[in-house]
């Protein structure tokens, strides 16, 4: 019985890495950009890796900041803006960019958020976000904390 076993738990264990798509060192994570192609949504994700000694906030908020790779992405976060600091506390995410970011309003604003909501959201213990620009808490919005849930079930004004 043993020697019947063993086989198949050493296929097992040599089939598990390849299951994810992934090396075992890297975690992939979806990061939201402004979609170019026109399609039903304006945001899409572009899959990128992160690895395993990166922070995965501040790792999914530099390739938020940094941009997309993809042709048909651009990005929804203006260029030059940096993140200041972060905190996670009983599940809610603060995060602190640079000046520029409370510059946006309307729905460049609306989506620049939900990209941050979106990608964010996926880090373990991470339920809602709340993003501040300078310190402050930016005036054109009509809530300051959200989760991926809101995102999903609001459009953008003007996208109805």
């Amino acid at each position: 019985m043993r020697r019947r076993l063993l086989p198949l738990l050493l296929l097992a264990l040599l089939l598990l890495p390849g299951c994810t798509g992934q090396s075992p060192e890297e975690t992939g994570y979806d990061v939201y950009f402004l979609s170019k192609s026109g399609g039903e949504s304006a945001l899409d994700a572009e899959v990128r890796t992160l690895q395993p000694e990166e922070d995965p906030v501040e790792g999914l908020l530099g390739l938020l900041l940094a941009g997309p790779e993809g042709e048909n992405l651009r990005r929804t976060i203006p260029e030059g803006v940096t993140l200041r600091s972060w905190t996670l506390e009983n599940g809610l995410l603060t995060v602190d960019l640079s000046g520029r970011y409370g510059s946006l309003s309307g729905v460049a604003l609306t989506l620049a958020d939900y990209s941050v909501v979106l990608t964010l959201t996926q880090v373990e213990g991470v339920e809602a976000v709340t993003v501040t620009a300078e310190g402050e808490q930016i005036p054109y919005r009509d809530h300051q904390r959200l989760t991926a849930r809101d995102v999903q079930t609001q459009l953008p004004p003007g996208e109805e």
